[in-house]
């Protein structure tokens, strides 16, 4: 059976590093939105697999594999006999047989990301005689520094497709790729952080989720080809209920920004290396798009509170002082600034959610509310988070106060109606 990149199913043998190649129990693997699925017609190992790495030879374009974050499972007969093994992967390297997997340069694309980026792709001239003239470039690249050993570049390719005669469309599709360019080969570990990275920059920025696509790597096929030898599967590669891009949510725009655009990556580049913790608590909340009022109200908190540690030291506080502290810093982005009952309210409900602390059930937040504050102490947290990465306060107001949604949080008017 060839290789079909319709189902993505392959046939081949596998076996784990450690057992060598004479091992190889024969299987067919298929890719989907959930990883890799392998079913083998017996174990790979007596032992349970947990976060194993399994080397694949396979049948078709790309004859070699290597499966990452493995774990098994099998189905016995009556008698105890082994009838069949699975094994499932949240990662899949085609195209190498390493357990190092990286290579000199990673390749991948963020759909969405080019919208805030906003940089001129295509130029319509109107002449005489009702011609239109369009013009634009079949390739071009922009490379900036992304950290002191690592350059990114944005690379522009065009494609065209379809008839030029007898035809009421024509099209012609220009996607942008990401090329991460280090000074020395890494690991995918490695890669995967900056890329991770960079998207969570622009996730921050646009207030929309996004999701990789086409991740290669460039391992032994040189960088100057633009033609990868290894190929990621990843369980994230693919998006679900994916909803609709909207330019008024974003929380600043790139043509405010001006020509700042590579030093405000560099910025938030290293802010996620120093500071990971409350960007972390930012992304959990972000994540969950509001599915979980407690979650999102909590998270908040404590993103909240380890951005006022960043400002103001980690001497011992209440929470309610961290909150006034952060209240009264950003004064001027109130239309009416949150009274003191408020922020007791919101220290009352982190304790009584957080810690259950059940003397605190009558004085805590619930239902609605819960997500009202929750969306109130994340806008607090993108103006303290913009004014890490060089933005004067007032700035930073100015910058957001296009986003409807800020202005109603920070009013602590999102979510009307009863609040139980």
């Amino acid at each position: 059976m060839a290789d079909c990149d319709a189902d993505k199913t392959y046939l081949g043998r596998f076996w784990l590093p450690h057992m060598g190649e004479n091992s190889a129990v024969e299987g067919v693997m298929t890719l989907d939105k959930n990883g890799a699925t392998i079913r083998l017609r017996d174990q790979l190992d007596d032992d349970l697999l947990e976060d194993a790495t399994i080397f694949a030879r396979l049948q078709g374009r790309y004859n070699q594999a290597t499966l990452l974050n493995c774990y098994d499972s099998w189905t016995r007969d009556g008698k105890g006999e082994i009838l069949s093994s699975r094994v499932s992967s949240t990662l899949v390297a085609m195209g190498c047989i390493r357990e190092d997997v990286g290579g000199y340069c990673c390749e991948f694309r963020l759909p969405g990301s080019e919208k805030w980026l906003n940089d001129p792709c295509f130029d319509l001239k109107i002449g005489d005689a009702q011609e239109m003239h369009l013009h634009f470039k079949a390739r071009e690249s922009f490379e900036s520094v992304l950290t002191s050993d690592v350059t990114l570049e944005r690379t522009y390719r065009a494609s065209i497709a379809g008839d030029r005669s007898g035809t009421e469309r024509y099209e012609i599709v220009r996607k942008m790729i990401y090329r991460l360019k280090p000074d020395r080969r890494l690991i995918f570990d490695d890669h995967w952080d900056m890329m991770n990275r960079l998207k969570r920059l622009f996730e921050f920025l646009m207030q929309h989720r996004l999701f990789y696509e086409d991740m290669k790597i460039y391992d032994s096929s040189p960088i100057i080809s633009y033609e990868p030898d290894i190929k990621i599967h990843h369980v994230d590669s693919y998006s679900n209920n994916q909803k609709q891009l909207n330019r008024h949510e974003f929380l600043i725009y790139s043509h405010e920004v001006g020509s700042k655009v590579d030093e405000l990556i560099n910025k938030w580049m290293e802010l996620m290396a120093e500071h990971p913790a409350p960007l972390q608590h930012y992304f959990h909340a972000f994540d969950r798009q509001r599915k979980d009022r407690v979650l999102h109200f909590v998270w908040n908190v404590a993103t909240l509170e380890e951005l006022h540690k960043m400002r103001f030291g980690r001497k011992k506080l209440d929470l309610i002082d961290r909150l006034k502290a952060m209240r009264d810093r950003w004064a001027g982005a109130f239309h009416r600034m949150p009274s003191d009952d408020v922020l007791r309210h919101i220290k009352n409900s982190r304790h009584y959610h957080a810690h259950a602390a059940a003397d605190l059930r009558t004085k805590a937040a619930k239902g609605w509310l819960l997500f009202r504050y929750g969306d109130f102490l994340m806008a607090l947290s993108n103006l303290e988070i913009l004014s890490h990465l060089g933005f004067q306060k007032q700035e930073a107001i100015s910058l957001t106060r296009h986003n409807h949604w800020m202005r109603e949080a920070l009013d602590l008017t999102t979510y009307p109606g009863p609040d139980d």
